[in-house]
């Protein structure tokens, strides 16, 4: 089942100039393989894909990935989890200004990513 964060507007008086992604494998047995797609629009209308991997993480591990987005006005990030049991796989997405600090507005729990049909190209 493929999730998005949706359009998360990156404008204002603290835009975020990098994503930090969490992905966390709970399940003790089973690993999962996690295919993420990271897209920003640097106007209103521009869609471009910038980031695109695959990674297997292991049972019982986590990783935590950061991604440069500075200047885009808006950036969306999907996923795809599969495997045995790919429930058991958290992901969360914050945006974080300069120095590293979390921007409250940007950031998408596990619960609020939405399901979508399948992953943009």
């Amino acid at each position: 089942m493929p999730l998005t964060t949706g359009i998360i507007t990156n404008t204002g008086t603290t835009p975020a100039s990098n994503i930090v992604i969490n992905i966390d494998n709970d399940n003790l047995s089973f690993s999962s393989n996690v295919v993420y797609h990271i897209y920003v629009w640097n106007s209103l209308v521009s869609k471009a894909l910038v980031y695109s991997n695959s990674l297997n993480i292991n049972a019982n591990t986590s990783q935590i990935l950061n991604f440069n987005i500075a200047g885009n006005t808006s950036y969306e990030v999907q996923f795809l989890v599969t495997g045995t049991v790919p429930t058991d796989t958290v992901i969360t997405v914050f945006g974080t200004d300069s120095s590293g600090n979390v921007i409250p507005h940007q950031k998408v729990l596990q619960e609020q990513l939405t399901q979508i049909g399948q992953l943009n190209p």
